[in-house]
């Protein structure tokens, strides 16, 4: 192809190219793109992982860091337990931990993600978007 090739037209019905195709989490939010910036950054990309260390250690780690002044640190410990509470289909649980991790750190840059959660449909929207998510790229880890 030559250098201009770049600028052609399309033909009708021709494959997207990958920097024109959606990833499934975009694909699954629709034409919401406030909830795809939100769960784009609270999704577990590697549950299992994150599911070893258990949501106790999540929770004991983050007083302790908000003890010690660590205001950052406590906040990444309270987003990563709403995270796994979002992944186990805790409503609730994930709204308290999202607005904690708000609370915390009032001057991150991304505050908005966690205030998100803060109205009982938008949690339960992402909820159900995780979950699918979750099913459909394989990611769903049974507990043991």
């Amino acid at each position: 192809m030559s250098p201009l090739g770049i600028f052609r037209k399309k033909e009708k019905g021709a494959e997207p190219s990958k920097s024109e195709s959606k990833t499934l989490l975009e694909e699954l939010c629709e034409d919401n793109k406030e909830l795809y910036e939100v769960l784009r950054r609270t999704i577990l990309l590697n549950p299992e992982i994150t599911l070893k260390e258990g949501i106790d250690s999540y929770l004991g780690k983050a007083e302790e860091y908000e003890k010690a002044g660590d205001h950052v640190r406590a906040r990444v410990a309270y987003q990563t337990a709403g995270e796994i509470f979002l992944y186990e289909g805790k409503v609730a649980d994930a709204q308290k931990f999202f607005k904690k991790a708000a609370e915390i750190d009032p001057n991150y840059e991304h505050k908005k993600v966690f205030e998100y959660f803060n109205r009982k449909e938008n949690a339960q929207r992402a909820m159900v978007v995780a979950r699918e998510f979750y099913a459909k790229s394989g990611k769903r880890v049974e507990k043991t």
